[in-house]
């Protein structure tokens, strides 16, 4: 084994690689060859082979994005809040295009470790939602609503499916303001 390697590096390298290349060219033969290891020696930090890598980045994956958001948020409240958590997001999504596709195409029954991937995310928007008059079941549906536009947004702008010459971030921009004034409707 490579002096110093850990699975932090490991991780590391398959999201560089991921976001290079796409997440369907990360094989273990093309990270040891990265790594300048043999493939073998790969299963002493992911004895589950590819399946455990690729579960190892999403959650590294989730992890990061919330990391990202929470430091995006400090010092901010409500719209700015939100806005600077979306934004966060909607970079994340297009600077690691492939870790951001594993972080998509996950099975979260398969433990209880992939059930709570993206239980910080949804904290840090429900906290971010505490500021506003809201009742708890407008805060659920305003969650939803934010997963799924930055998600679908996200996705359909990173596979560059917007072909309209207009501005995707002046789209981007519209769909938030649409759904704080839809906040502010409840208030």
């Amino acid at each position: 084994m490579k002096v110093g390697l850990d699975k932090d590096i490991i991780l590391q390298t398959v999201a560089k690689m991921a976001d290079e290349n796409g997440i369907s060219s990360v094989t273990l033969k093309s990270l040891a060859a990265e790594l300048g290891i043999k493939s073998p020696s790969l299963y002493k930090h992911f004895s589950g082979g590819l399946d455990e890598l690729n579960k190892e980045l999403m959650l590294y994956g989730w992890h990061t994005l919330e990391k990202e958001m929470i430091m995006s948020a400090v010092g901010k409240a409500k719209d700015d809040a939100i806005l600077s958590i979306c934004h966060t997001y909607r970079k994340f999504a297009l600077e690691h295009t492939g870790v951001y596709e594993a972080m998509q195409w996950y099975n979260m029954y398969s433990s209880d470790e992939a059930l709570n991937a993206t239980e910080g995310i949804i904290s840090v928007l429900f906290q971010v939602l505490a500021a506003y008059e809201l009742t708890e079941e407008q805060k659920v549906h305003t969650v939803r609503t934010l997963r799924g536009f930055l998600h679908g947004f996200s996705s359909i702008e990173s596979h560059r499916g917007f072909g309209n010459a207009v501005p995707t971030s002046d789209t981007f921009n519209f769909a938030l303001q649409t759904i704080l004034n839809g906040i502010h409707n409840f208030e």
